[in-house]
């Protein structure tokens, strides 16, 4: 005869099996952690790279400081062409910084030191800033001082050549965008006041290693440059512009100004760097038949 059997006992071993099986699982990963905490830390990738020196050496420069895509590329960087001539350059107004305003005092341009097309204020240097369309530039014929864009209106050039950044460039260096913005009004009152006007944003120079009108070194002083430069690309592109490379000429193996092209102070040009520049701007030319 079958034995009743009893519910109670029947859940009891169940329950009791269930507890030894929770109890055996908690052991093992006791255990498991026991053993992994034992083993000594090992950093991961990135720390690693970041401890460790890097396996390749620091890359220098391209060697050939004149090949315009080691340096900056796009869509509106002006690519090397044949010889546009003399000529080329006779049609090109020139406003910047200091550098830009030398290029009449090295007699470079047709017309000497008397040249006619380069643009500045009597203190022969302007910064770029957000306030670039209240300034104003010399115009000699009538003896006052005018705005850039009342120039622009006046003399409607076809091609007009702008370089800026050295002045102001710790600005830039802390807020990129207001160095975009100023440069984008400038260049849209432009095209507002003579719409065929072409502009072309000439890189800025290098410093040499010798300079001091920075406190830091010449080569951080470089990178922000570089970098200002690369961003001349974006402006081009949004603001119907172009980027002439004309840095690139001027720079040794190490990417720096190239200690034959300064005047001394590291920053200032020599008249055969400006003739470099101006060859680079012939053998670079924007195709004003398109």
């Amino acid at each position: 005869m079958f034995k009743k059997i009893d519910a109670r006992r029947v859940y009891r071993i169940w329950a009791l099996g269930v507890f030894c099986l929770i109890l055996a699982c908690a052991l093992l990963c006791v255990t498991l952690l026991v053993l992994d905490l034992s083993q000594p830390d090992e950093p991961s990738v990135l720390q690693e790279q970041q401890q460790q020196p890097s396996a390749d050496p620091p890359q220098d420069p391209p060697s050939d400081p004149a090949d315009t895509d080691a340096y900056i590329a796009g869509s509106r960087v002006l690519a090397q062409t044949p010889d546009a001539g003399q000529g080329y350059i006779d049609r090109m107004i020139f406003l910047g910084e200091s550098t830009t305003s030398h290029l009449r005092s090295r007699g470079v341009l047709s017309g000497g030191t008397k040249t006619q097309q380069v643009w500045s204020n009597k203190e022969n240097t302007m910064m770029l800033d957000l306030n670039i369309l209240q300034k104003t530039v010399y115009w000699s014929s009538s003896d006052e001082n005018v705005t850039i864009a009342e120039a622009i209106e006046r003399a409607k050039p076809e091609i007009l050549v702008l370089c800026f950044g050295v002045n102001g460039l710790n600005t830039f260096d802390k807020n990129e965008e207001l160095y975009r913005v100023a440069y984008g009004r400038l260049i849209d009152a432009v095209h507002e006041a003579s719409p065929n006007t072409v502009v072309l944003l000439q890189t800025v120079y290098p410093v040499a290693s010798n300079q001091d009108t920075f406190s830091q070194g010449a080569r951080a002083v470089n990178a922000v440059i570089d970098r200002l430069n690369q961003s001349l690309v974006t402006i081009a592109e949004q603001h119907n512009a172009y980027v002439v490379d004309t840095a690139s000429v001027l720079k040794d193996e190490r990417g720096m100004l190239k200690n034959e092209y300064q005047n001394g102070d590291g920053l200032h040009l020599e008249t055969v760097a400006y003739e470099q520049i101006l060859m680079y701007l012939r053998t670079h030319a924007y195709d004003l038949s398109r």
